[in-house]
C-alpha cells in the first residue's frame, strides 16, 4: 500500500492502470544520465589539483549558471515524482497475478500498454461495452487480495 494511504480504492487502481505506460516512460527518461558528455559538461566545475592553476583563487560555492540551476531543479523535482510513480507501478504489478481469465489478462496488458478501450475492442473484435465490463471484472479481481 502507498505511504499515507489506508486502502487502495478501485478508482485509484483504475487511474494507475491508465497512467501506467507514461509513468514507465517517465521513469526510464529520469534514469537517463543528466550530464552532457561533450566539452561543456553539466557534471560540475573542474578544479585543478596540480600546477599553477591549483594556486589560483577558487570559485565561490554557489553558481550563477542558469543551465546548471535548471538541471538541479529537474533532478530534485523528478526524484520525488519518480518515487511516487514507482510506488504506484509496484502496487499495480503486485496485483497483476490476481487477474484470471484469458480475456481479462489480454485486456489488462493492453490497458497497461496505453491502448484505448475502443482500440482494445477493435483488436479483440468485441464491443466497447464488453471491454468496459471486462475492465470492471479486472478491477474487482485486483482489489480482492
Amino acid at each position: 500500500m502507498l505511504k499515507g494511504q489506508k486502502e487502495v480504492t478501485k478508482g485509484n487502481l483504475l487511474q494507475w492502470i491508465e497512467d501506467y505506460s507514461w509513468m514507465i516512460e517517465s521513469i526510464e527518461e529520469a534514469r537517463q544520465p543528466v550530464a552532457k558528455v561533450d566539452n561543456n559538461s553539466y557534471i560540475g566545475a573542474k578544479t585543478a589539483l596540480y600546477g599553477i592553476e591549483a594556486t589560483l583563487p577558487k570559485a565561490s560555492s554557489s553558481t550563477s549558471d542558469p543551465v546548471f540551476i535548471e538541471v538541479q531543479r529537474r533532478v530534485y523535482s523528478l526524484n520525488y515524482r519518480i518515487k511516487e510513480y514507482e510506488r504506484k507501478i509496484a502496487e499495480v504489478q503486485k496485483r497483476i497475478p490476481y487477474v484470471i481469465g484469458d480475456r481479462e489478462v489480454e485486456v489488462l496488458h493492453r490497458l497497461l500498454d496505453g491502448d484505448s478501450m475502443r482500440a482494445i475492442g477493435r483488436h479483440m473484435k468485441l464491443s466497447s461495452t464488453t471491454i468496459f465490463r471486462v475492465r470492471n471484472n479486472i478491477l474487482n479481481q485486483m482489489i480482492v487480495e
